[in-house]
């Protein structure tokens, strides 16, 4: 019997996509100058995916656009981290600016789990 996928109704897909000051900051901040140069279509490769909740609050046209509000930092933090390790190395200052200026959000609203498996969470 085939599996029908099930809509995941209080959570939408947030993709956080490098842009070109982000990857300049990738290269200048690489403390093995002898690595290749990061170009932006490898920093956009394989962009990371964030489970966000949404509520009937939320704008329908921008699902999770007031968490992402709230929580850019968590997010920018780790899209560095992503990156190196070293907060050390991670630019100061850093501002909900920055973050806009430094990544592309894309926001999915259609969810859809087709596991048929509890869904597993590591620390």
């Amino acid at each position: 019997m085939p599996l029908e996928p099930l809509f995941v109704s209080n959570r939408v897909v947030a993709i956080i996509v490098p842009k070109a000051p982000f990857v300049a900051w990738i290269n200048a901040a690489d403390p093995v100058p002898a690595n290749p140069t990061v170009t932006l279509a490898d920093a956009q490769e394989e962009p990371t995916a964030f489970l966000i909740p949404t509520n009937e609050a939320d704008d329908p046209d921008q699902p999770g656009k007031r968490w992402i509000q709230r929580s850019w930092k968590v997010l920018f933090e780790r899209m560095l981290e992503d990156w190196y390790t070293d907060p050390t190395l991670w630019p100061r200052n850093r501002t909900i600016k920055m973050f806009r200026e430094w990544c592309e959000i894309r926001t999915h609203s259609i969810v859809l789990d087709c596991g048929d498996t509890p869904i597993e969470y590591e620390d």
